[in-house]
């Protein structure tokens, strides 16, 4: 019995293009848009509740 060992990492590695994760401008735009309000919820509920 042979155990296959070969290494996680292949010797060149693979451009994000071929696996799918290169992502195009409008989706980078909602990304930061996302995250932006996502934060500016977060703050605002900390702002809220320290007066309180």
């Amino acid at each position: 019995m042979s155990l296959d060992s070969h290494s996680a990492t292949p010797d060149e590695p693979v451009a994000y293009e071929s696996i799918g994760l290169r992502a195009d401008w409008s989706e980078r735009i909602v990304t930061v848009v996302a995250t932006s309000i996502g934060v500016l919820i977060v703050a605002l509920i900390a702002v809220l509740m320290g007066m309180v």
